[in-house]
């Protein structure tokens, strides 16, 4: 008798355990995919706030007029803007344009144009021009972020792991 109650309360265990196994199979993993994407868009936002505070930076360089009367205008906007993205995001993999317009109405084109792809389909800036004193100037910075799951890309991007991160910035250079 006591052998059969001792193998009957291992068999109820089993089947508890066995239950709550496949309970977690069916929430665990949902809750685990739901965990990292929310890392995943946390630290995507982090990287276009980064980006975004870089961009204001280096392009009140060329508001206040620094940038023009510096011996190496690009340079000198380069190099405050590869300081303020740090090694998050790598100097390399951030292209920025800076173009000059007559009207704020066409400026208003370079705030929901992206930049422009070559032939192998890398974004490539669209020139550098800081202006002179009064004119209208909008300043792009993009990044090509890369999703750490691939899968979450797929979701959000299509069929790239990608996301294209910009930040635009438009302002009238201040006399100087």
């Amino acid at each position: 008798m006591r052998l059969f109650g001792s193998i009957k309360r291992w068999l109820a265990a089993i089947d508890a355990s066995g239950a709550a196994a496949i309970e977690f199979a069916l929430v665990g993993s949902s809750f685990m995919l739901m965990l990292l994407a929310s890392f995943e868009f946390g630290y995507m936002l982090f990287v276009q706030s980064v980006l975004d505070n870089a961009a204001r930076d280096a392009a009140r360089l060329i508001r206040t007029g620094q940038v023009q009367t510096s011996a190496n205008p690009t340079s000198t906007f380069q190099t405050l803007l590869c300081n303020d993205v740090g090694s998050l995001i790598g100097c390399g993999n951030i292209i920025y344009q800076s173009l000059v317009f007559n009207d704020w109405t066409s400026a208003q084109t370079a705030v929901n144009t992206p930049p422009t792809r070559n032939a192998n389909g890398t974004y490539v800036s669209s020139g550098f021009s800081p202006g002179t004193q009064g004119q209208i100037v909008a300043v792009t910075v993009t990044y090509n972020y890369p999703f750490f799951t691939p899968w979450i890309g797929g979701l959000v991007g299509g069929s790239s792991s990608t996301a294209l991160l910009m930040s635009t910035v438009v302002f009238q250079n201040e006399p100087y």
